[in-house]
């Protein structure tokens, strides 16, 4: 198993506070007000009460190595993990997410991003009609891609395989995946989706008032 090497905290930090601004910036003139809590990515606050967060971590571990196997899809297994977890009882939306790694194979945007980032806005947004419109999934799922991004240094899916596996693969069809599969490429794929929702499950457990089943 790799060990997976952060970047230094110099540049992650200065990046992060860069994107935070110009964000927080943006989202001030829409009127869509983003809390320093959602957009820093430094500790979380654990509102559950009926388990502990390492508890809901190892939850989502027991799931990923029990899925991917089965499911063979960063995207359904992430959110597959995410909605028995939080019982988001969404099971139609495995199926939906069939085509997201790398946005329909192509090298883009990782399918575990894509997931987790579907999850967050369930939990957030379930309670979003309001007349101002706000997007109250806007800030935890920058916060998300913020700290994904820290971890693997991108969220595009060819990024996070060269990251993973320190060696530059041509990944833009469909076609490719097939040679990465025969090659074990996926085999760090596990990897990458525990870390991704253990991200997810940090900022979903920030949300007030959330009730774990």
């Amino acid at each position: 198993m790799k060990t997976i090497q952060k970047q230094s905290q110099p540049f992650c930090k200065n990046k992060c506070n860069r994107r935070s601004f110009i964000l927080k910036s943006i989202y001030s003139s829409i009127g869509i007000t983003l809390s320093p809590s959602l957009l820093s990515s430094s500790q979380t606050s654990f509102l559950g009460n009926r388990q502990s967060k390492e508890d809901i971590y190892k939850q989502l571990d027991d799931l990923v190595d029990k899925y991917f196997p089965i499911l063979e899809t960063c995207s359904q297994t992430s959110f597959n993990a995410l909605n028995q977890a939080f019982n988001l009882k969404s099971e139609n939306l495995i199926k939906a997410l069939a085509s997201f790694p790398g946005i329909a194979f192509r090298g883009e945007t990782c399918g575990a991003v894509s997931a987790c980032l579907l999850g967050i806005a369930l939990v957030y947004e379930e309670d979003s009609n309001n007349s101002e419109k706000q997007r109250l999934s806007s800030g935890p799922s920058i916060n998300f891609c913020e700290r994904f991004e820290s971890e693997f240094g991108s969220t595009r899916c060819r990024d996070v395989i060269r990251k993973m596996t320190n060696k530059e693969y041509q990944v833009l069809k469909p076609e490719d995946y097939e040679i990465l599969a025969k090659e074990g490429v996926f085999n760090s794929c596990p990897i990458v989706v525990k870390k991704a929702l253990h991200i997810a499950a940090d900022i979903i457990l920030e949300k007030p008032n959330i009730i774990l089943k």
